[in-house]
Formats: C-alpha cells, sequence, structure tokens
C-alpha cells in the first residue's frame, strides 16, 4: 500500500531505521573500510564537512560494486570528486541555456500579444482555449505580483499601482518579469491553440497541429532548470517526464526519452531554432574534454558522440512511421 502518494514508499519486509549520524572524520573512515583510496585525509575531512556525506553518496555509487558498498578496487576520492564537480558544472551550463529559452517565450508571448491585442491581451477570454484558462490565468499573475512584491519590492509594480486605478493589473510586459520558468510554462499551456501558433512561429518554429514544436518540451526544460536551480544531480539520473517526440527530427523522434541526452537534445534545438545560438552544444564538449573519464553513455549519449545533429525527416515520411 502506497504512503503520501509517494511511489518509492510501499509495503514489504522493512526495518527499524537506526542509522546514527557520524562525524566527517568517522565517515572518512567507513569509506577507508569499503576500500576507497584517500590521498589527503585533511583535505577529504574538509570536502566531507563542506558538500556532505549524503551528496555525494549519490556519485560514490558508480563506483561501487554490492549492496556493501564496496568500492571497485583502485578507486580513489579524487574519482568521486572530479564526477561531483562534472555534475556541477553541467548544471550551470544548463542553467545559463535554460535561461536564454525562458526569456525568449518571455519577450515572444509579449511582443506577439501585446502587438495582437494589446497590453492587457490576458484579460480578453477569447485568447486562451476557455473560460477556465482566462481565470487561472488572472489568478496566476495575480499570485506571481504578489509573492514577488512580498519576497522583495518591485519598484515597477509599485509605481503602476501609484499611478493607476485600472486595469487592476500593470500591462502584461511588467506582469512577466515577476514569472518563474513554471509560471510561464503553465501561461503557455493556457493559450489558444492560435496564439501558441503565433508565439512558435515568432520563436522561428515551424508549426502545425501534427508537427508542431511540442507543448510539453517547456515543462521538460522547467524540470531540468529546477534540478539545476536546487542543486541537485543530472549525471546518471532517469526522469520521470517522457518528452514528447518530435516527428519531424530524425534524433527526436525516438522511444528512449528519460535521459538527459534527449533534454540536452531539446535545449540544443530551441537555442539553435531561437537564434542559432550553439554556445550550449560547445560549451558540453568543453565539459567532457575536461572531464574525459566521465561516462557520458550513463546519461544517454551515443558512446563516440562529438556534437549535436538536426536531421530534418519529410512530413510524408513521419506520417508513414
Amino acid at each position: 500500500m502506497l504512503k503520501w502518494g509517494l511511489p518509492f514508499l510501499y509495503e514489504g519486509l522493512k526495518v527499524k531505521f537506526d542509522k546514527q549520524a557520524l562525524t566527517a572524520e568517522e565517515q572518512l573512515e567507513v569509506l577507508i573500510k569499503r576500500g576507497l583510496i584517500i590521498e589527503d585525509k585533511k583535505s577529504a575531512i574538509d570536502i566531507l564537512k563542506r558538500i556532505g556525506y549524503y551528496r555525494l553518496s549519490a556519485y560514490m555509487r558508480n563506483f561501487q560494486i554490492n549492496s556493501n558498498h564496496e568500492f571497485v578496487k583502485g578507486t580513489n576520492f579524487k574519482k568521486i570528486i572530479d564526477l561531483y564537480n562534472f555534475d556541477r558544472q553541467l548544471r550551470l551550463i544548463c542553467f545559463d541555456a535554460i535561461q536564454k529559452i525562458e526569456l525568449a517565450y518571455r519577450t515572444a508571448i509579449t511582443n506577439v500579444l501585446c502587438k495582437e491585442y494589446g497590453s492587457h491581451w490576458f484579460l480578453d477570454k477569447n485568447t486562451f482555449r476557455d473560460e477556465n484558462d482566462f481565470n487561472n490565468c488572472k489568478e496566476l499573475i495575480k499570485n506571481e505580483i504578489k509573492k514577488k512584491n512580498n519576497e522583495y519590492a518591485e519598484t515597477f509594480i509599485a509605481k503602476y499601482y501609484e499611478k493607476y486605478d485600472e486595469p487592476e493589473f500593470p500591462p502584461f510586459w511588467a506582469d512577466v518579469e515577476t514569472f518563474t520558468i513554471g509560471s510561464l510554462n503553465r501561461l503557455y499551456q493556457m493559450l489558444h491553440i492560435n496564439n501558441k501558433r503565433k508565439v512558435v512561429e515568432y520563436l522561428g518554429f515551424t508549426f502545425d497541429k501534427k508537427f508542431m514544436v511540442t507543448a510539453n518540451w517547456l515543462f521538460s526544460v522547467c524540470v531540468v532548470r529546477n534540478i539545476c536551480a536546487h542543486h541537485s544531480r543530472l549525471f546518471n539520473r532517469v526522469f520521470r517526464i517522457s518528452p514528447t517526440k518530435q516527428a519531424l527530427i530524425n534524433e527526436l523522434n525516438t522511444d528512449t526519452r528519460n535521459t538527459f541526452y534527449y533534454l540536452a537534445m531539446i535545449i540544443n534545438y530551441y537555442l539553435k531554432t531561437i537564434s542559432n545560438d550553439i554556445s550550449f552544444e560547445e560549451d558540453l564538449i568543453r565539459l567532457f574534454n575536461k572531464y574525459p573519464n566521465v561516462d557520458k553513455t550513463k546519461m544517454g549519449f551515443p558512446v563516440n558522440w562529438s556534437k549535436f545533429t538536426i536531421t530534418p525527416i519529410s512530413k510524408q515520411k513521419a506520417k508513414a512511421k
């Protein structure tokens, strides 16, 4: 029976948790007993105090061989820290790339819909899929404005309410500056399909009902962004999300879509389409060259990967599949 709605908590053979907290010095001794080679004990203890044993344990598992957590012969502490640093730098690369996608979506929605329908287009229910989305959008904007002003005063929001008493919201180009990428994704999903079409075409994508840039890609990018923002692990993660296949791109028309590699291809495809930006790909290549011992296949990359490729598939071939 599931508890608290969490899929990893289930009924079965269990024991009472009785592990005790250990000092960094004691943690190091445990690692040594398990066969980990420590060249500099003082440095290792400092790292355990600064980063934490539990966080590092996720990277240690890649070098352990059994349920007793014994290490592969010859494994030293540096290999674990190198993998940790690789993952940390990978998150920074992704975070930088995703903020470009986020800003591009903000600008596209603002420029397209404000020009088409006016500064307060979101007060017109016809711009949304239905009345429910219309009401949800107003609530979303209200909450984002309130949240940001509670956390830190946004002067441009305050100035609007000092000068104007209607409409009840600032213009969209001000509202959207309070949005997270998650709230931006929610807003985009609420839009009428014709407005989605205008936004993605502004970004440079071809759009039709069957071969549009897939609607859940932005959500997938949000997931990666949140992992990066909360310093979680990207390396060898199996993602619970499964982004929709893009039937017109050969590399994105696959059933293996729960790896970082697939999500990286999406990020790269976004950036190349929006602004012909290849910096994400170049940063990844440099990172892999810096850490040649990292097994990129554990993230879904092909063994001999050296760059992303984008191979178009004709609509006729895609329909035949």
